[in-house]
């Protein structure tokens, strides 16, 4: 016993008394005080909104396709290239189609001419048509009507093997490269108008109500991640779809400002924040802070106080009473 209590051994274990205690000590301190976190009451703005997701399209949008396959004769665009309204784009081999277009045109003729000699040879009958006069004007006619539409639609025919740009705006797409190429009825150029991108998100229906023309919304671009950009609920969808997760979603479509539209790309995806309402000059707590309409005072017991809450944003609540700037509350 003796050769245990030596002044070494005593000064270790006085040590670990001091070390023990004051793990203690941290650990209680810990978890009485330093967890708790407060807030405190401050002056201000709140803002109550709803964030959707979705993707930036574009309002005029054309998909040009040949309505025929055949050999490709022009091709004068590239992808990214800013065309003219009017402007020729592609163009398919116009040789066979126009001789079609020719045959069909005096097939129509010749069939003109046999019907008008048939009218001709019954004028004035009328009524007095017996059944095989009757049925030799008829055929006649009818095979006019035929030819003329058979010429109709060979002219068609000729003006569809070129694609027009219907709008000024940019290429998005290109299938076809190479004149000499043999393309088929999905082969053709894409074409969008830059100034008619737009934001589009969906709403659940518990929330569409909250939503009208013409409010101010936040846009956030994965593309632009640091930056926000201004825009405005210009449309809200009239009938509901089904989301991936099978809920009940109304459609909404947000302009942009047109100062921006130069950094829009095509399927940009982000979030919009729709402001439904603002108050200024007021007092804020965070959402936490609140629980049934109730704020904890810190002290060495906890202390719940009533007060009246106005405006709910996503982060923040407003106080109308009970509470003055710079009181702090307990955040749970």
């Amino acid at each position: 016993m003796r050769k245990f209590l030596t002044r070494r051994n005593i000064i270790i274990a006085i040590l670990l008394v001091l070390a023990v205690g004051w793990w203690w000590r941290s650990k209680n301190s810990k978890k009485n005080g330093v967890e708790i976190k407060t807030a405190t009451v401050q002056r201000g703005e709140v803002v109550a909104s709803i964030t959707v997701s979705g993707e930036v399209k574009a309002l005029k949008q054309a998909a040009l396709n040949f309505p025929a396959s055949g050999k490709l004769s022009y091709i004068g665009v590239v992808e990214g290239e800013k065309v003219k309204k009017g402007e020729l784009l592609a163009s398919m081999d116009l040789g066979d189609l126009q001789a079609a277009e020719v045959k069909a045109y005096y097939t129509y003729l010749a069939y003109d001419a046999a019907a008008k000699k048939v009218e001709d040879d019954l004028k004035g009958k009328g009524a007095s048509e017996n059944f095989t006069e009757k049925s030799t004007r008829v055929t006649a006619q009818t095979n006019r009507d035929i030819a003329y539409d058979a010429w109709l639609t060979a002219q068609r025919a000729v003006r569809n093997a070129k694609l027009w740009a219907p709008f000024a705006g940019v290429i998005t797409a290109v299938t076809i490269s190479a004149v000499g190429d043999t393309i088929g009825l999905t082969d053709g150029v894409t074409v969008i108008d830059p100034a008619s991108l737009y934001f589009s998100g969906e709403v659940d229906e518990s929330e569409v109500g909250k939503i009208e023309i013409g409010q101010s919304a936040s846009i956030n671009l994965d593309a632009y991640a640091d930056q926000d950009f201004a825009g405005t609920v210009d449309e809200i969808g009239f009938s509901s779809t089904l989301s991936s997760t099978g809920a009940t979603v109304f459609p909404i479509r947000i302009k942009f400002s047109e100062d921006i539209l130069h950094k829009l790309r095509l399927g940009f995806n982000g979030d919009a924040t729709i402001k439904l309402a603002r108050v200024e000059n007021v007092l804020k707590l965070p959402v936490d802070a609140v629980i049934d309409g109730q704020v904890i005072l810190p002290g060495k017991e906890e202390t719940k106080k009533e007060v009246e809450t106005g405006l709910e944003g996503e982060t923040e609540i407003e106080i109308k009473s009970g509470l003055n700037e710079g009181d702090i509350v307990v955040v749970k």
